[in-house]
């Protein structure tokens, strides 16, 4: 009697580019998240040993792009890719936390209208070492379109699983928009579909540093993207029915959240030495929101974090 291969209940996509060393680990906590994963490792056109490496991971499906993509033309690649009915990422230098999967997905069955299910992530520094951080939406969700909007919904991919056959409604990640894709893509599902938050932590995020070399730790970069980005999402039908006066607030809210979190890692920056990428976030800041050289608090912690530094 022939027996059918079962399908997988959720595709985790990892995309990766030269980094074959932190693989293994990624792929196995991907593993130890659920029963019935698909992992599918998407090779951003590496130039060193990472498909020797890959080809030793046992049961995972590996796809090499000949020219880089990017992170979301991977995650697009590893999308149309994938064979289950839900659909999870994972950066290749950050972890998911064991049997998460699995609660993820019996809330989308509980839940068949929702679009994504959410949550809290531990923060990790550069060795993996958790910092005791948890960063994660602070609402209950289902309605979180207003808050993503304006960055106050404080999702990562790699804390989301999503329907997958809500990518249909609202298209894959737009590759043209590098560091927050993602951030676009939650925006979209949010407008159409409930979001679910559950309130375990799921995943490890390796916090990125001035010196990281990850795409997060140009943050003043991705981060005046959102701004022209923003003015296109507020352009959504959902955007339109709202008053006039509630789509100046968000946007004036936007801006001031983002010039507090560019000073806030200004000072951060200064206390790893990082005074470049202090200087960038901060005349960024100010760029985006001349106002903020009135509030002397802020300038009195950066001066403090100078001074602390100084011999």
């Amino acid at each position: 009697m022939l027996h059918q291969k079962r399908m997988p209940i959720v595709s985790v996509i990892i995309p990766t580019h030269s980094r074959p060393h932190l693989l293994p680990r990624a792929v196995e906590s991907a593993k130890r998240a659920g029963a019935g994963v698909e992992v599918i490792v998407v090779d951003d056109a590496s130039t060193d040993e990472t498909e020797a490496v890959c080809r030793t991971l046992e049961g995972i499906k590996y796809i090499r792009l000949e020219h880089n993509q990017g992170v979301a033309g991977a995650r697009n690649v590893g999308i149309l890719a994938s064979s289950a009915d839900y659909i999870a990422f994972l950066d290749d230098d950050d972890l998911r936390l064991p049997g998460t999967l699995d609660k993820q997905v019996a809330a989308l069955t509980s839940n068949k209208d929702a679009g994504f299910v959410c949550g809290p992530m531990l923060m990790a520094d550069q060795e993996g070492n958790l910092t005791g951080e948890v960063s994660g939406p602070r609402s209950s969700g289902e309605d979180a379109f207003w808050e993503l909007l304006e960055l106050d919904f404080p999702a990562m991919p790699i804390s989301v699983v999503i329907r997958k056959e809500c990518f249909a409604a609202v298209g894959l990640f737009n590759s043209k928009l590098p560091g927050i894709d993602d951030w676009d893509l939650f925006v979209r599902l949010a407008e159409l579909y409930p979001v679910i938050v559950l309130k375990e932590p799921l995943s490890i995020y390796r916090k990125p540093t001035s010196f990281s070399g990850q795409g997060s730790s140009a943050q003043a970069k991705h981060l005046s993207r959102i701004l022209p980005h923003q003015l296109n999402l507020l352009r959504l039908p959902r955007v339109k029915m709202a008053p006039l006066n509630k789509q100046r607030e968000i946007r004036i809210r936007t801006i001031n959240r983002i010039a507090d979190t560019l000073l806030w890692n200004a000072v951060q920056a200064i206390g790893d030495g990082a005074y470049r990428f202090a200087c960038i976030n901060t005349f960024t800041a100010l760029r985006l929101r001349p106002s903020r050289a009135f509030y002397p608090r802020r300038y009195r912690k950066l001066a403090l974090a100078l001074k602390a530094r100084l011999p």
